[in-house]
């Protein structure tokens, strides 16, 4: 349960240091894809944020990004049990990677105002990342799944594997534009950003091989308007 409250933390405090007033709100949703530099994983998912202005061109965004789960294969080497011949064996695992994200920061709008007409809007935030690493293997010929191991240390049956957690954390700047849709009482966003990714518990490197320590992200989205 600790990364859960690792991330519900994060959010209370991204809330109270916002200093937004509730006068004037906006809440939205959409699609989102994340990649990263130098790797062939890109993923997509959807978004859902709040924005809560605090001036008419500076806002306060909190944002939350799930993006669909991402398997891959690749060719491991794995061991076998006490007495099972052969010794070593080049399996296929099916690796799977999850992303949950949360981040808040700063959007200051120009040529427009938050609510007005078309606008584009930057500013940096601070991410938290969720993502688990979990694997089946599937033996070559006849060997059976059951009589090896991987070859980590303490070595663990391949049958019995349990999805490992990281928990990263990133900071970046966005640029994007919004056109308001008057007849709607809302706008159309749609953003870009790049940040640089840290680890703070990663058990499985899952940073630098399934996320790039550089990554980038795309935000479409509907934004409805509260007053």
């Amino acid at each position: 349960m600790g990364r859960y409250k690792i991330i519900v933390l994060m959010s209370s405090m991204l809330f109270v240091f916002s200093n937004s007033g509730m006068a004037q709100f906006s809440l939205g949703g959409g699609v989102s894809t994340f990649h990263g530099l130098n790797l062939p994983i890109h993923r997509i998912g959807f978004n859902m944020f709040g924005e809560f202005p605090r001036t008419p061109n500076n806002t306060f965004t909190l944002r939350a990004a799930y993006m669909f789960p991402k398997k891959y294969e690749r060719t491991t080497e794995v061991s076998g049990k006490d007495g099972i011949v052969p010794s070593k064996v080049q399996a296929i695992e099916t690796a799977k990677t999850t992303y949950f994200a949360i981040d808040g920061g700063t959007r200051y709008y120009f040529i427009n105002d938050y609510d007005i007409g078309i606008a584009m809007y930057a500013g940096g935030y601070l991410k938290g990342i969720l993502s688990s690493y979990s694997s089946k293997y599937r033996m070559p010929g006849s060997l059976k799944v059951d009589d090896y191991e991987t070859n980590d240390y303490p070595p663990q049956p391949l049958t019995s594997l349990k999805p490992m957690y990281s928990i990263l954390f990133s900071f970046g700047g966005g640029l994007g534009v919004k056109f308001q849709v008057p007849a709607m009482r809302g706008a159309i966003t749609f953003d870009v950003g790049a940040e640089i990714v840290s680890r703070l518990m990663d058990p499985y490197a899952i940073l630098g091989n399934d996320i790039s320590p550089i990554s980038f992200n795309m935000n479409l989205a509907y934004r409805f308007d509260w007053y």
